[in-house]
């Protein structure tokens, strides 16, 4: 939602669409017309006031997708994000299909390395969030397909908006992140290791006791009693499990504005990679206010470490730039707060995108 309420933001008119096949869809609840993952879609499209902006593809089908072709037959693209919308035959041949990789490295290593068929097909062109894509330093397969890079886009007096009528944030004060402890397996190619979050967040363990008293929280779906819970809690970290900070939109962005910044680790294939990926999560912490310390994939190439938002790559040169950060807080939260509404603002983020759609 922080493409479309950006894109929505600044004057473009905006549907969201998905589908799902039968097997994927769960029988109605007694006395209900519609199966879980459909009230959970239509309830996710009136919460962003996109009701009459939406259509549901189960099976092909759709009480909407009249509606929605009528739109797409006048619209000027279609954003695919990850690639997972496959029904492109549902759009007319005047719209701009456009693939938005928001997994770089890994993205183009399964598809070049493991043969994994990622959807590319249709579409005319391919834009990513690795941010440093096509530098010279990159550590990945040559592509016959031209990517595009954007930074992510981010709708920062939305989300502003979303959390005060929320009640505010619940204020912790710690320096947090949200992860998914385990995801795929490593990628082998060239020599080089590309691995998911764990390793990069098993580096961070020692954080706590090296920045003079500052706290550090991860909402994530570890448990007490797996490998890396100990070593965690020993260390200080607070553990809060990620069903209750991801719960609901409101629940995500009080954890966030209740913090100190976010402490931004990345997939281990992102780092080796080099291709400058960026988060969504952090953008939503830019546009309130919470200052960011992201692992340096590469993404310094394309904006400019400053006030607001700064790398690291050791842990010790995390702990070093807490302790700075702390001394300039107040700069650093404004810092944060004018990266969403200039570098991240759809405006400015999304102008390769609107220059090739001319």
């Amino acid at each position: 939602m922080n493409w479309v309420m950006g894109l929505k933001a600044i004057g473009w008119d905006v549907w969201i669409t998905e589908h799902i096949d039968g097997e994927e869809v769960e029988a109605p609840e007694c006395g209900a017309q519609r199966s879980p993952q459909e009230e959970f879609w239509h309830a996710t499209a009136a919460e962003f006031g996109l009701s009459d902006r939406q259509c549901l593809v189960v099976n092909g089908k759709s009480p909407d997708l009249e509606a929605m072709r009528d739109f797409a037959a006048g619209a000027d693209f279609f954003l695919n994000y990850s690639g997972q919308f496959k029904r492109l035959d549902l759009f007319g041949g005047r719209t701009l299909k456009c693939y938005l990789d928001v997994d770089p490295g890994f993205t183009q290593l399964w598809a070049d390395v493991c043969g994994s068929d990622m959807n590319f097909e249709g579409h005319d062109l391919f834009f990513t969030v690795g941010t440093n894509f096509g530098a010279p330093d990159v550590r990945l397969p040559k592509s016959s397909r031209e990517w595009i890079p954007v930074v992510p886009s981010v709708a920062a007096d939305y989300w502003k908006g979303r959390l005060e009528a929320a009640g505010g944030a619940e204020r912790h004060g710690t320096w947090s992140t949200v992860a998914h402890w385990y995801g795929y397996s490593d990628l082998l190619w060239d020599g080089l290791t590309f691995g998911g979050k764990r390793e990069s967040l098993r580096a961070i363990a020692p954080l706590p006791p090296m920045c003079g008293g500052a706290g550090f929280t991860i909402g994530s779906d570890l448990e007490p009693g797996w490998e890396d819970y100990d070593a965690f809690v020993g260390n200080g970290w607070r553990l809060v499990h990620s069903r209750d900070v991801c719960r609901d939109v409101d629940s995500y962005l009080k954890f966030i504005g209740g913090s100190a910044g976010e402490i931004g680790v990345a997939k281990g294939g992102y780092v080796v990679s080099r291709g400058g990926w960026l988060s969504d999560r952090s953008m939503v912490y830019l546009s309130l206010g919470r200052p960011v310390l992201l692992q340096d994939t590469g993404w310094t190439a394309a904006v400019e470490p400053r006030a607001g938002m700064w790398p690291f790559e050791t842990t010790a040169d995390a702990a070093e730039k807490i302790r700075e950060v702390a001394l300039e807080i107040e700069q650093n939260s404004s810092g944060a707060s004018e990266l969403a509404r200039t570098v991240f603002a759809p405006q400015n983020s999304l102008k390769p995108l609107f220059e090739r759609i001319g």
